[in-house]
């Protein structure tokens, strides 16, 4: 059996294809289709993911893990008991528990899996991903983005050509794609978002509003207590999810604190308007994030003729007050879970690698742009951003000084929405060419070459033309820190040929 599944920042579901040649969530041990992202270590010997792992998070917030998609492709480590976790460690816990579910719901093995990954992740991210599959047990099949899942569970299948926009935002991350379809074949001509914003940041402004609030009214903070901390959060999260369907949601935490009178209570109400005030600047953001992709893609708000909204985040009314007045004339899907719609289009992927389900083609973008670090500490493009994968594309190097025998290649990426940092690039790793031709500077060849697989991951290869010595690696980097060292001055850079 080969199973779809969304890992996402604060929930994850697995999904497959029923007898009907349907796409349908497993139910998991609790009787529900959404898994909490959260991971809690109870000793050295057991750790629990899931439900029982978030109701630790206020008592045991110390042993406790979420939101680890957000670090996915860092260097990021969370300490517990003295042992250094990395993301995907972490990750691969929480997959190997949705196959656990999956096996026992469907009472037989899971071979392989479809994983999907937000549009917007980059080369290390991905890659973060796919080594998380692994280390669960799992043949990953396919890295799939998710605005790409989501258009498939809708079944887009017009004969007509249309224009389609998935906006996909979910606990951590914003995902924007741009795809003409026609007769059955989907072609991305642009994407866009942000990584560090989703429904966890409309949380922390809610949480960040209450204990304001409380502050004001006692004048005790509560930022320096860890269990009233996260209380407050676990509420805050609560009432951002009651005020898509109701215009006001209570916040009662009996005792939260000791003040000098004696226990204090929290209690507070809180409107749909407040919220929507206090994340204006976030809702903006989204906004100009939706404009700045329709730019780079060259297209218009009148280009758009369906709107698909996916993630759980995509109830806020504020959020789909904005979709309906910057796309009012399109049609806006909404009919299916946003919190479910990535998980059934990753099991439709995967029906259709296991030939269970009809093959629909969809032609996915890079994300950014990919190149290389000069000599000179400038960045040579190789693979422009939405440009259609798998592809690959090489450019000629050559050395800097006399002599050189080995070239160091820095591998970079630059986010075109200047979302990254400093000048909006990302180490993506570092390899040697050792033992090339030595000869006077700008004599010898070097070939460089990147290619991106099906499932969007980088590989590069270096390879010296006149001796034949070649070298290549997968990208397993970190995130670049700005600070450019120049390769030339030890004399291993190279430069355009």
């Amino acid at each position: 059996m080969i199973v779809g599944i969304d890992l996402g920042t604060t929930n994850s579901l697995v999904a497959f294809i029923n007898g009907e040649g349907k796409p349908e969530i497993v139910i998991n041990e609790r009787g529900s289709r959404l898994t909490p992202s959260v991971v809690y270590f109870k000793n050295d010997q057991e750790v629990l993911v899931g439900e029982l792992a978030r109701s630790q998070m206020v008592l045991k917030a110390d042993r406790t893990v979420s939101c680890i998609k957000r670090h996915m492709g860092s260097d990021y480590q969370v300490f517990i008991s003295q042992r250094g976790y990395t993301p995907v460690e972490i990750s691969a816990l929480i997959l190997r528990k949705l196959v656990q579910y999956a096996r026992e719901y469907l009472g037989q093995e899971i071979e392989a899996a479809v994983i999907t990954v937000p549009a917007y992740f980059n080369d290390n991210q991905r890659q973060a991903t796919f080594l998380a599959g692994e280390l669960a047990g799992l043949k990953v099949l396919k890295l799939l983005n998710e605005p790409t899942a989501a258009a498939l569970a809708y079944g887009i299948r017009s004969e007509k050509k249309e224009n389609i926009l998935v906006l996909d935002i979910g606990g951590g991350t914003f995902d924007i794609t741009l795809m003409e379809g026609e007769k059955g074949i989907y072609r991305v001509i642009g994407t866009g978002g942000s990584t560090t914003l989703g429904g966890t940041d409309f949380d922390n402004r809610l949480a960040q509003y209450i204990l304001t609030t409380f502050y004001e009214m006692t004048g005790v903070d509560l930022t320096a207590d860890k269990v009233a901390l996260q209380q407050v959060q676990v509420n805050a999260e609560r009432v951002k999810v009651d005020l898509s369907t109701v215009n006001e949601s209570s916040v009662l935490i009996p005792y939260i604190t000791m003040g000098e009178a004696g226990p204090l209570h929290l209690n507070q109400v809180v409107s749909r308007a407040a919220f929507h005030k206090i994340c204006t600047d976030l809702f903006v953001e989204i906004r100009s994030l939706i404009l700045q992709t329709l730019a780079k893609a060259g297209v218009e708000e009148r280009w758009v003729d369906v709107v698909v909204l996916a993630g759980g985040a995509s109830r806020m009314p504020g959020f789909r007050d904005m979709v309906s007045e910057m796309f009012g004339h399109a049609e806006i899907k909404t009919d299916i879970n946003p919190d479910e719609v990535v998980a059934l289009g990753a099991a439709i992927e995967a029906g259709m690698l296991a030939g269970a389900v009809e093959h629909i083609e969809f032609y996915d973008v890079t994300s950014h742009t990919l190149g290389i670090e000069d000599n000179l500490g400038e960045f040579v493009p190789l693979i422009p951003a939405n440009t259609s994968y798998p592809v690959v594309q090489s450019k000629l190097f050559t050395t800097v000084e006399d002599d050189q025998e080995e070239v160091i290649i820095h591998i970079l990426q630059k986010d075109d929405l200047n979302t990254a940092g400093s000048e909006g690039l990302v180490s993506l790793g570092r390899f040697h060419l050792e033992g090339i031709h030595k000869a006077k500077a700008g004599e010898p060849n070097i070939d460089v070459t990147f290619a991106i697989d099906k499932n969007g991951i980088l590989n590069v290869s270096a390879l010296d033309l006149d001796t034949g010595t070649t070298n290549q690696v997968q990208i397993t980097g970190a995130v670049y820190s700005g600070n450019k060292e120049s390769l030339n001055r030890r004399g291993r850079g190279l430069t355009v040929l």
